[in-house]
C-alpha cells in the first residue's frame, strides 16, 4: 500500500510523515494541514519508499524506531538516493547520544516526544527554508549551464560571420590585387617606349626651351615608372601573404 496523502488548501509545500503509529501520524498531519502545507503519510520504509520515488518533497519527519528498516537505515537511503528533502527525527529518546548519531547520518534537525506544536513548525519552516535555498542554487546552476551553452552558440555563430567576412574580404583583395597587377603591367610598355623616344630627342641640337620641357616630361614620366613599379611590388607582397 502506498502513502496516504491528506491535501492542504493551499497546496504549497510537500511534507512526509514517515511513523508507525497512527496517532502520531494523524496529529501531525492535522497540524501541518492547517498550517498549508501537503501532507504525505508512510508507516515504515516500503510506503516511504514509493512516496519518494512518486514525488519530491521538502522535508520530511521520520521516526527511529520503526518495525523492520529503521529510522537511521531509512535516512541512509535518503542520503544514498541523493533526496535533498532535509529530514527531521523523531525520537522518544531525545538525549545528546540520538541527537548526534542522527546527524551523523545526515539529518537536519530532531523533535522528541511528546511532539510540541510551536517547536514542530519551527523546525518545519527551517527544514522548508533550507530546500528552498538547495532548489533555487540547482535552478541558478541549471541556468548557468544553459547561459554558458547559449554563449558559446552565440560565439561560434559569431566567429563562423566572421570567418566568412573575412573569406569574402580576401577574395575582394585578391581581385583588387589582379587589377592592379594587369593595370600596372599595361603602362609599363607604353612608358618604356615613351621614355625611350624622350631619350634620343634629347640627344638631338635642341633650343634651350624646348629640351627644358623634354627634361620636364622626362622627370614626369620616370615618376610614373617608379610609382607603377611600386605598386607592381605592393601587390607582389600582398599576394604571397
Amino acid at each position: 500500500m502506498g502513502a496516504i496523502w491528506i491535501r492542504s488548501k493551499y497546496n504549497m509545500d510537500n511534507i512526509l510523515i514517515v511513523d508507525d503509529d497512527p496517532g502520531v501520524r494523524e496529529t501531525l498531519e492535522a497540524r501541518l494541514a492547517r498550517e498549508g502545507y501537503a501532507v504525505g503519510t508512510a508507516d515504515g520504509f516500503d510506503q516511504a519508499k514509493d512516496a519518494l520515488e512518486e514525488r519530491d518533497f521538502d522535508a520530511i519527519l521520520l521516526d527511529i524506531v520503526l518495525p523492520g528498516v529503521n529510522g537511521i537505515g531509512i535516512l541512509e537511503y535518503i542520503k544514498n538516493a541523493d533526496i535533498e528533502a532535509p529530514v527531521i527525527m523523531i525520537t522518544g529518546d531525545p538525549s545528546v547520544d540520538t541527537a548526534s548519531n542522527s546527524v551523523r547520518h545526515g539529518a537536519y534537525d530532531y523533535v522528541s516526544k511528546p511532539i510540541r506544536k510551536e517547536h514542530l513548525l519551527d523546525v518545519v519552516r527551517r527544514a522548508v527554508e533550507k530546500k528552498g535555498l538547495i532548489d533555487r542554487k540547482k535552478e541558478l546552476e541549471k541556468r548557468n549551464v544553459e547561459y554558458q551553452k547559449e554563449l558559446e552558440r552565440k560565439v561560434e555563430e559569431r566567429t563562423e560571420e566572421l570567418k566568412s567576412a573575412y573569406e569574402l574580404l580576401g577574395e575582394e583583395y585578391s581581385r583588387k590585387v589582379r587589377f592592379m597587377r594587369k593595370t600596372s603591367h599595361e603602362f609599363i610598355n607604353p612608358l618604356s617606349i615613351i621614355s625611350g623616344h624622350l631619350t634620343l630627342l634629347m640627344k638631338d641640337d635642341l633650343p634651350d626651351e624646348q629640351r627644358r620641357r623634354l627634361e620636364s616630361v622626362s622627370e614626369n614620366v620616370k615618376r610614373i615608372e617608379q610609382l607603377v613599379q611600386d605598386a607592381l611590388e605592393m601587390t607582389s607582397e600582398g599576394g604571397n601573404k
